[in-house]
């Protein structure tokens, strides 16, 4: 009888785990970045970022991103400071390019 209640326990516990929203706090898709360093162009994306959370670029100090597109399906705030804290910012909507001018170190997605 013990190894009956045990035995359910475990698996209400496995039904309550699997049936939680593993990437609801994620966005999908793609948001891409080009940087220039040292006369040569570099193209990099992150792949299904976590949203409300701060995306540091992985761009040389001195290069921030020039050219992003915004692939996934949240909102992204594009940030100048590699810490998603300055008030230099623009916003992308689903499938948007940031025009030509903006600099980027840092992204965070909404959800």
């Amino acid at each position: 009888m013990r190894l009956r209640a045990t035995a359910a326990a475990a698996l209400g516990a496995a039904g309550m785990l699997l049936s939680l929203p593993g990437s609801a706090l994620a966005a999908e898709g793609e948001f891409y970045f080009k940087a220039q360093y040292q006369g040569r162009e570099y193209v990099s994306a992150i792949s299904d970022p976590a949203g409300r959370i701060c995306h540091r670029l992985a761009v040389p100090e001195n290069s921030p991103a020039y050219q992003v597109r915004n692939e996934t399906n949240a909102t992204a705030v594009v940030f100048l400071d590699s810490s998603c804290a300055t008030d230099t910012f623009f916003t992308l909507q689903p499938g948007q390019t940031a025009p030509r001018g903006v600099l980027v170190r840092s992204v965070l997605f909404s959800d």
